[in-house]
């Protein structure tokens, strides 16, 4: 068994290329404001169009919250890969537990219709995680009890087994909850980071069309600042 179908995630390369434009364009934001403050030409003349230091310093904060939350993304998009891991790893040594003391029970004569019935052993795994989850519980805690402990013990299910396989369980849920958990992180982190840019954007958009206006005499000036 394997659990459901997920949506397709949109292409890696898509979202890699996409990192890589924001990327790009943090740096070249710092790189501008750094060739402003480091020419005493083209900050002079910026100070007079309202461009002053102060001014600058807040497009620096705004690089500085940019560059701070593109990091930040791509620290939680790691934790999901590690959370998403995890959950496929607990999945595999859950199900295939749970597929074993299945085909044991159903393999055990000693065992009526009745008997699979209260061990929940009929029909076919759930492919949902949490309705897994819930009936392999109770299959194995039915397993627990009298008159079935005694002759699943015999059969290669002892109590400590039973206890192991509800362990892994446990481990297979937490699993899930980390890796949720890691997914809202990593969706508000992309939120963050898109809003950061977005008010970078704003801020060195209106920057470089004043620049622009203010060095129009000085075309040498603005080649520094064009690159």
């Amino acid at each position: 068994m394997t659990d459901p179908v997920v949506p397709t995630p949109k292409p890696v390369k898509r979202n890699a290329e996409q990192d890589q434009l924001i990327a790009d364009k943090i740096t070249a934001a710092a790189q501008y404001l750094d060739t402003i403050e480091g020419d005493p030409e083209i900050s002079a003349a910026l100070a007079t169009r309202g461009y002053d230091a102060a001014k600058l310093t807040e497009g620096r904060g705004l690089h500085q919250t940019a560059q701070a939350a593109f990091t930040q993304r791509q620290l939680t998009l790691a934790a999901q890969g590690h959370a998403t891991a995890g959950v496929s790893g607990h999945a595999a040594t859950a199900r295939e537990m749970v597929i074993d003391f299945r085909e044991t029970v159903r393999s055990i004569t000693a065992f009526t219709a009745a008997d699979r019935t209260a061990l929940k052993v009929t029909g076919t795994l759930p492919t949902d995680k949490q309705k897994f989850i819930t009936l392999a519980r109770a299959s194995y805690q039915a397993a627990q009890q009298p008159p079935y402990a005694a002759t699943l013990a015999t059969y290669g299910f002892p109590a400590a087994t039973i206890t192991a396989a509800l362990a892994a369980l446990d481990a297979y849920s937490k699993a899930d909850t980390d890796q949720n958990t890691a997914i809202g992180s990593a969706t508000k982190a992309t939120a963050d980071r898109n809003a950061a840019v977005k008010e970078l954007d704003a801020y060195m958009k209106q920057l470089k069309g004043i620049a622009k206006v203010a060095l129009r005499q000085r075309p040498d000036l603005l080649k520094k600042l064009n690159g």
